[in-house]
């Protein structure tokens, strides 16, 4: 599954004379994005292709999607977040 950054997100429902605000959860907020992979092209995807429990109201710019593509065209069939590797806990030496 190709994986990209978000270099662009529109949220269609906020008001766009208030620059830095967040969208809220649960707003069932719409809009679109566009992904950026450093091997290929950049793709759009639409608000609800986004799976997780708020979907499109938790992405951010600059944030690591996987996604599939919709041949033949340059948008998304599905994205989801890249989950953070967990990380491991210290053991003290021994």
């Amino acid at each position: 599954m190709p994986t990209g950054k978000i270099i662009d997100l529109v949220h269609l429902s906020q008001p766009t004379h208030l620059p830095g605000t967040r969208p809220m959860p649960g707003d069932s907020d719409k809009g679109y994005g566009i992904i950026k992979d450093d091997a290929g092209p950049e793709v759009y995807f639409s608000h609800e292709l986004v799976e997780g429990l708020h979907g499109f109201d938790d992405l951010r710019r600059g944030q690591q999607l996987e996604y599939t593509l919709d041949e033949p065209f340059l948008r998304a069939a599905s994205v989801r977040s890249v989950a953070a590797v967990a990380a491991r806990p210290l053991r003290p030496a021994t």
